[in-house]
C-alpha cells in the first residue's frame, strides 16, 4: 500500500453541526512503526483500532497503519508528519535526528543504559522536545516511549568493545555512527528490512537493533554473537499535526491526550519486559515467550568496556552533538538530561 493510496479522503472527518448540536465523530489517521515488531501487534495496533475509541467514549476513533504497510523506512516520518500527511505519527527519534539536534538529545548513543534512568531523562527533557516539535515541525507532542535496548548482533565472535575495530556495522542515527566510528568500526546505513540480506552478503559484519527487534526480524539466523552494551533505546515520539490538532474541540483534545497517556504507560512496561525477553529469545538463556529460542553467544560489557563507553560518550558523542546544537540547546540539555545521566556536554 502506498502512502497516497492510504491517505485518500479527508484526515479528520469531524464536523460541527449547526444549532449547537454535538460534533460528529472524529476519525484520525495514525501511522506506527513496523508491523512485525511486538509493540505494534501487541499494543499499538489494538490500541488505535479499538481501545482508543473506547477510552474517548467513541467520540474520537483512529485508523492505524504501519511503516511496513506504507513502504516507509522510518527516516521520512518527521518530515511527513510536519507536512500534515498523518494526523498522529509515531516517530522513531534515531531515524529523525538529521532534522533536529534538540530531539537527538533524547537518543545520544550509549548515554542511557537502563530504563529507569531513561524515564527520568525523558521527564526532564519533555518540555524541550515539545517546544521544538511545535516551533520547528508544527507538531504537538502527545507521548514518548522506548523500545527494547539497541544492542550489537555480529556474525563473528565479539568478546569486548575492542572487537568492533575494522568491522562494518549497520547503524542508524548520527550519534550511533559517531560512537561506533570512535570504537574503530565502519558505520554502514542499511534500512531495517534489508539488514538480514546485507549480513548474508557480507555488506555488513554486525548490526545494531533492539533485543527483541532482531529476534522478530530473524537476525539470529545470520548472526551468532550478541553484545549487550545499550547503544540506544529506539525512543519513539507520538505527535499530532498541529493543524489537525487545532481542529479538534478542546474536550476531544483532552480525551486524546489522556488516552495516549495510557498507551505510553503500556509501551514503557512492554519495553522493559521485551528487553529481557529479546535477550532470552536470542540466546536461549531462559524461556522465550515469543517462539523457539535461538542459540546466540551472549557477551555482556566488561568493566573495561564500560570505562571505554564513558570515554567515547564524553569525548566524541557529546562533543560532536554539541557541535550540531546551539549554545542554548546544550545548556538546556545539561540542566535536564545531562543532570539525570551525570554527564556534561561542552557548548
Amino acid at each position: 500500500m502506498s502512502v497516497l493510496n492510504w491517505l485518500g479522503g479527508a484526515f479528520i472527518t469531524a464536523a460541527v453541526a449547526v444549532s449547537g448540536q454535538a460534533a460528529a465523530q472524529t476519525s484520525l489517521k495514525v501511522v506506527a512503526p513496523w508491523s512485525n515488531l511486538n509493540a505494534y501487534g501487541k499494543v499499538e495496533q489494538p490500541f488505535w483500532s479499538k481501545t482508543f475509541g473506547e477510552l474517548t467514549g467513541g467520540q474520537v476513533t483512529a485508523q492505524v497503519t504501519s511503516y511496513s504497510e506504507l513502504g516507509l523506512s522510518g527516516v521520512e516520518l518527521l518530515r511527513l508528519a510536519k507536512l500534515g500527511v498523518f494526523d498522529i505519527a509515531h516517530i522513531v527519534v534515531g531515524y529523525s535526528v538529521a532534522d533536529d539536534p534538540v530531539i537527538e538529545g533524547l537518543e545520544l548513543s550509549t548515554l542511557i543504559q537502563d530504563i529507569p534512568t531513561g524515564q527520568k531523562a525523558l521527564d526532564a527533557y519533555r518540555p524541550a522536545v515539545a517546544e521544538t516539535l511545535l516551533k520547528k515541525h508544527n507538531l504537538v507532542l502527545l507521548g514518548a516511549y522506548p523500545n527494547p535496548s539497541q544492542v550489537l548482533y555480529c556474525r563473528e565472535p565479539v568478546k569486548s568493545l575492542a572487537d568492533l575495530k575494522g568491522r562494518k556495522v549497520r547503524f542508524y542515527g548520527a550519534s550511533m555512527n559517531d560512537f561506533i566510528s570512535a570504537a574503530g568500526a565502519v558505520g554502514v546505513s542499511v534500512p531495517l528490512a534489508e539488514v538480514v540480506p546485507s549480513l548474508q552478503r557480507g555488506v555488513v559484519d554486525c548490526g545494531i537493533t533492539g533485543t527483541l527487534t532482531g529476534y522478530s526480524f530473524k537476525w539470529p539466523e545470520v548472526t551468532k554473537n550478541l553484545y549487550t552494551m545499550r547503544f540506544g533505546w529506539g525512543l519513539t515520539l507520538i505527535a499530532a499535526s498541529k493543524a489537525k490538532w487545532d481542529a479538534l474541540p478542546k474536550d476531544r483534545q483532552e480525551a486524546t491526550r489522556k488516552a495516549v497517556g495510557t498507551l505510553e504507560q503500556e509501551l514503557w512496561a512492554l519495553a522493559a519486559s521485551d528487553d529481557k525477553a529479546g535477550v532470552d529469545c536470542n540466546t536461549g538463556r531462559a524461556a522465550c515467550p515469543y517462539g523457539a529460542p535461538a542459540a546466540m553467544a551472549l557477551v555482556e560489557p566488561s568493566v573495561a568496556d564500560e570505562a571505554e563507553r564513558k570515554r567515547i560518550l564524553q569525548d566524541v558523542v557529546l562533543k560532536k552533538w554539541a557541535g550540531r546544537c546551539d549554545k542554548a540547546c546544550v545548556e538546556q540539555w545539561n540542566a535536564t538530561v545531562g543532570k539525570v545521566a551525570g554527564v556534561t556536554a561542552a557548548p
